[in-house]
């Protein structure tokens, strides 16, 4: 997955679906970020979409402006991106108004949306009994 700084808008905003990945963490969580970025590359091609492109706020806190998530709301609007994945919709704020506000965006400009399972229901999986 390329990061943020090299999205390239060469593609046709109307040729094949363009998909993004959006990480946030604060405080930042460079090991997190890591496992997130591999499980939602994983999302992707469990659901037959492309390679992701990885937009990351690290370390940002709402209150100071999230750019990454700044830059990938244009290309939505845009056309370049028309599915984003995320861990869960804490990623778009703390407060309900913030989610509802992006959540609307995506909607607005027709882009899918996909986030990880919670953690609670990957932990009611069934497990495989290990061999004695």
């Amino acid at each position: 997955m390329a990061p943020m700084d090299a999205f390239e808008r060469t593609a046709d905003p109307g040729g094949p679906p363009r998909t993004a990945a959006y990480l946030r963490a604060y405080p930042a969580d460079p090991s997190g970020m890591e496992c997130r970025r591999w499980a939602l590359a994983d999302l992707a091609a469990a659901a037959g979409l492309p390679e992701p492109q990885l937009f990351v706020d690290n370390g940002h806190r709402v209150t100071d402006g999230l750019p990454a998530l700044d830059a990938l709301l244009r290309a939505v609007a845009e056309g370049w991106i028309s599915a984003v994945l995320v861990p869960g919709l804490y990623v778009f704020g703390l407060r309900e108004e913030e989610v509802a506000a992006a959540l609307r965006h995506l909607d607005r400009h027709g882009c899918r949306l996909l986030q990880l399972p919670p953690r609670r229901a990957l932990s009611r999986a069934p497990r495989v009994a290990e061999a004695a």
